[in-house]
């Protein structure tokens, strides 16, 4: 399952502002555990600096982490009913539009299942086999009993491991992930802002991206940056912890001031960060666990 890692990202942020700061973090709080009209998850000082920390977990569209958590419900029955359906000479693709099944009832989800399974095992013989480095598909297309179009593709790389996988079509990604980043933004904003203006803080917020596919670090900072640029309650820092690797988890900074992920890169100087998860700390208790919420921020 995907899970946001709240604790530990704060833990691995903060170990990063203590190596540059070279000293130890001390007067350590848990605003939300105060009740802090301003419940962020971490406060603490390095020397005489007070930080106050925030996570949010991002996802590339609103139902992303849902849609994985409950992949074993909705497309493992899919890609069981055709196992050793389609040979071992290709590999099968089939495309399915994000939360296609989202908010349908069992029933019609195992009719939908079934659809599919009994669609690909006739269409997928009368594929053309075009050779090794070429592809062909069919749709997208309409499938009896499936209330969305559907794609299937067929290629023959040098190596086939699986001969059938479930891919997702997302449409107009760079929107939906902005949607979903400014979500974040309106409610973390405002709390770290008050402990900038009341309390004297430096303020840091932590992303966190559990997805390898499209939540890269690039990606992020070019959806978030356009959308704080001009904000007066931005944070002074922003950085993106990948917890989608094994065995490393890796922090990047989007946003120090007025440096962008993109001039740390181009500047060569070290723009990520590595840690061991098995040796972070969680430093609250907040969504430690299984994000089953699909609003993890």
């Amino acid at each position: 399952m995907l899970k946001f890692n709240e604790g530990k990202c704060c833990d691995a942020v903060v170990r990063r502002l203590e190596e540059r700061g070279a000293c130890s973090r001390s007067d350590t709080r848990w605003p939300e555990q105060e009740r802090h009209e301003a419940p962020i998850e971490f406060a603490f000082k390095l020397g005489d600096q007070l930080f106050a920390l925030e996570h949010t977990g991002i996802e590339p569209f609103g139902g992303h982490v849902e849609m994985e958590n409950r992949a074993k419900t909705w497309y493992v029955p899919i890609t069981d009913g055709l196992k050793g359906a389609l040979g071992t000479t290709a590999l099968y693709e089939l495309y399915i539009p994000i939360n296609a099944f989202q908010g349908k009832k069992k029933l019609d989800i195992r009719i939908i299942q079934n659809a599919l399974i009994d669609w690909v095992k006739r269409t997928a013989p009368t594929m053309p086999h075009l050779g090794r480095g070429k592809g062909s598909h069919v749709g997208p297309t309409d499938v009896s009993e499936v209330p969305f179009k559907v794609t299937l593709s067929r290629s023959e790389p040098r190596r086939i491991p699986i001969s059938f996988q479930i891919r997702h079509e997302v449409k107009d990604v760079e929107k939906l992930r902005a949607k979903r980043m400014q979500k974040a933004i309106d409610k973390k904003f405002p709390k770290l802002a008050h402990w900038k203006t009341d309390e004297k803080a430096k303020t840091v917020l932590v992303l966190e991206a559990n997805d390898v596919q499209l939540t890269a670090p690039d990606l992020v900072a070019d959806t978030f940056i356009p959308l704080v640029k001009n904000r007066a309650d931005r944070p002074d820092e922003t950085y993106l912890v990948g917890t989608f690797m094994s065995p490393s988890w890796y922090v990047w900074p989007i946003l120090i001031g007025d440096k962008t992920y993109n001039d740390f890169v181009r500047d060569d100087e070290t723009d990520h960060w590595e840690f061991d998860p098995a040796k972070l700390n969680t430093l609250t208790k907040g969504a430690a666990g299984p994000a089953a919420n699909p609003d993890p921020s």
